[in-house]
């Protein structure tokens, strides 16, 4: 590994020269001033509260209600999924229509989500609308605690975020400082062992400066881990506001994680979906050895926003800078030493894997905004210009291990250690990309929206075994939508296009970026203050596609060529009466290889892990005698998928039923009550392929949670 303080010294002087010309003037007010009324908040970005059409950043980069953006969005506020007591984001994503989340059932450490038949964790997920670029291991955690709200921006949007997933953006939105008071602390455990405690105060400091800061430690335990771990989770903030009316807002979260694995990952097809000659592996099934097994992460987020206008425009400036220190050892199971079929003597074969990543990134978004009105015409005008840098600096290696009896594992034998990396090398990519958007209204109820944007990347990889990669990529891409306000109904249609330049491997130098279109139409419906009503119908183009699949310690690449996905999604918040409220959603999808020349017998087939239909159903009754106790049902449906590419290996689906409970028992005392899967019914999460050997990861089995808050 390279010296680590230069990476970091590197980011930091990046920083420094994208934002210091804007934050300096800001810190330059002197003297006491009478602000009047201060409103610190991010629009956009504050708590959802109890709206179902609230105003979004994600789709337009604008402050803009969700039936004004011409393309599908959900948004998920702290108030909703914070009753469930979740442990990681890709639970919060359950019941959100086009995404197939938790593909690795209770994976501790990692959020997984696919949007729209595309798997989007890598390149899809950002954080107060800057990108969290993830390569290898080289990735970025963000636990629930952190976040106000979580949006999901279906589709491709490469018009605003440049290189990013055709699936769509998943948008994690920080708790802010946003002038609002108060304080809690809260205690909880679930029945896996998992405990934690979380404490937060907000308030102001005077008449010109809001804060908010907040910690967390968690237990995490079940799941069968060998031994339990720890995670450590702090964030703070403050939102100060100057004379000439700008406003800036720092906010720093650090993670700290040690930890070990969970059980029930990278097991065999036959004894997980399928029986074996031993039947199934036991719930939580461990492949892996109590004296080679680490996880620790230590990480550091840091984000500024700095808003003021210049000459008649708005002008937000958004800036970050982190970094993420992973070092992990594993021993995880691979097929059965007999191959793919397991014989009746069968034992489970297992690699040892071990890696050292440490990722940093640097990146700003500056952009202008600003209204004006010509030939009867109102224009909402938007031009911007952001940069990134993602370097990621790791070395991995493996070993075989020692088999183990799929039935009754003994954990004895000694493992071999790790030989030699295999991969040990730098890779860095830096992405500019100019952006504008012009949103018109006009008539009764036009709206009509286009983008436009160029980007330029640059990717490179120091390979201390192999061949460097040194290429540069570029790419216009566009989006033209229209939409009519019929009252409280808006129909919209919309097209554009993507692009996503390939790994930062050295097999992707003669690669060509991932492009493709997007063609979406679609109803927004608004039939109260309190429900909101999505409809959406598409079909995605994705050529030069490269898919990533999980290959124990290693990321197994391979080039499909051309990839298609149609489908339907709902998705209904309806406020049935005073006392009932029903959530729903439902994803009927058709992906298909459409091209693959290494390998034209899986024409026409389904990528593997994918699931093709999906949905949810909720139902919260409050009884109007009893106002502070809220009542909890819902069911989840997970729909067939496959193990391979070639579509030979069927996955079964399930249904899953939740129940919880939300009782404010004493004055700022709150309960909240939660069953997952309350039958405990097994099922297989995902299975994939790769290099002929099938992997599978159950699913979550039942688990109670319950956590008590109080406010004061």
């Amino acid at each position: 590994m390279r010296p680590r303080t230069d990476s970091v010294r590197r980011a930091l002087i990046t920083t420094t020269i994208l934002t210091g010309c804007v934050v300096q003037p800001a810190f330059a007010q002197q003297g006491e001033v009478d602000l009047g009324q201060i409103t610190f908040e991010v629009q956009g970005a504050e708590p959802v509260g109890n709206d179902a059409n609230p105003n979004t950043l994600s789709g337009v980069k604008t402050a803009t209600e969700i039936t004004a953006v011409p393309q599908s969005v959900s948004v998920v506020g702290r108030e909703a999924f914070g009753r469930e007591n979740p442990s990681k984001v890709d639970q919060v994503l359950r019941d959100v229509s086009g995404v197939q989340s938790q593909l690795y059932g209770y994976d501790s450490d990692t959020n997984w989500f696919y949007l729209r038949g595309f798997n989007s964790s890598d390149t899809g997920a950002f954080m107060d609308g800057l990108s969290l670029f993830s390569y290898g291991f080289g990735t970025f955690y963000i636990d629930p605690f952190l976040l106000d709200r979580v949006e999901v921006l279906k589709g491709p949007s490469s018009m605003l975020y440049g290189a990013s997933s055709p699936g769509g953006v998943v948008n994690y939105v920080s708790k802010l400082p946003d002038g609002d008071e108060g304080r809690s602390l809260t205690f909880g455990a679930d029945s896996e062992g998992r405990a934690w405690l979380q404490g937060e105060v907000a308030g102001l400091a005077g008449p010109d400066l809001s804060y908010r800061f907040g910690g967390k430690l968690q237990r995490q335990d079940g799941h069968g881990m060998f031994e339990p771990g720890l995670e450590g989770v702090i964030y703070g903030g403050g939102t100060k506001a100057f004379a000439d009316g700008s406003k800036l807002t720092l906010h720093l979260s650090y993670t700290d994680m040690d930890e070990d694995h969970v059980g029930g990952q990278f097991l065999p097809y036959f004894g997980t979906e399928k029986k074996g000659p031993f039947g199934h592996f036991d719930e939580y099934y461990n492949g892996g050895d109590p004296d080679e097994d680490a996880y620790d992460r230590e990480q550091l987020i840091a984000t500024g926003i700095y808003r003021r206008d210049v000459a008649g425009w708005q002008m937000t400036d958004t800036f970050r800078l982190g970094y993420a220190d992973l070092e992990e050892l594993y021993v995880y199971p691979n097929g059965f030493t007999s191959g793919q079929v397991p014989s009746a003597t069968a034992d489970v074969n297992r690699f040892v894997f071990a890696h050292d990543s440490y990722a940093t990134i640097a990146q700003n978004d500056l952009r202008f905004t600003r209204q004006i009105e010509t030939g009867g015409a109102t224009h909402d005008l938007l031009v911007g210009l952001d940069m990134r840098r993602y370097r990621l600096d790791e070395e991995q290696a493996f070993a075989l291990g020692t088999p183990l009896d799929p039935d009754d594992p003994s954990y004895d034998a000694d493992q071999p250690e790790v030989g030699a990396p295999y991969i040990d090398g730098v890779r860095v990519q830096d992405q500019v990309g100019l952006y504008a958007q012009d949103q018109i209204r006009w008539g009764s109820g036009w709206i009509g929206t286009v983008n436009a944007r160029y980007d330029k990347v640059w990717s490179s990889f120091e390979d201390e075994l192999g061949p460097d990669l040194d290429r540069e990529d570029e790419a216009f891409t566009w989006r033209l939508a229209l939409a009519r306000e019929f009252g409280t109904v808006t129909p919209y249609a919309t097209v554009g296009t993507y692009f996503n330049p390939q790994a930062l491997s050295a097999d992707s130098r003669d690669a060509e970026p991932e492009e493709g279109r997007q063609i979406e139409v679609g109803v927004k419906w608004q039939p109260n203050p309190s429900s909101l009503v999505t409809f959406s119908a598409f079909d995605i183009t994705r050529e030069n596609v490269s898919q990533s699949l999980v290959n124990g310690g290693t990321f197994d690449s391979r080039t499909l060529g051309e990839v298609r996905s149609r489908g339907i999604e709902l998705e209904a918040d309806w406020q049935a009466t005073e006392a009932v409220r029903l959530s729903a959603a439902y994803t009927n999808l058709d992906v298909e290889i459409v091209d693959f020349e290494a390998d034209p017998s899986i024409e026409g087939k389904t990528p593997q892990s994918v699931i093709e239909e999906f949905g949810s159903v909720q139902l919260a009754y409050t009884p109007l005698s009893f106002p502070d106790l809220e009542l909890r049902a819902g069911a989840r449906y997970r729909g067939d998928s496959w193990a391979d590419n070639a579509n030979t290996l069927d996955v079964d689906g399930a249904w899953l039923f939740d129940a919880g409970a939300t009782w404010d028992f004493a004055e700022d005392w709150t309960a909240d009550l939660n069953v997952t899967n309350i039958g405990d019914e097994r099922y297989t999460a995902s299975c994939q392929t790769s290099f002929g050997t099938s992997s599978c990861w159950q699913g979550e089995g039942r688990v109670v949670s319950l956590g008590v808050t109080r406010s004061f």
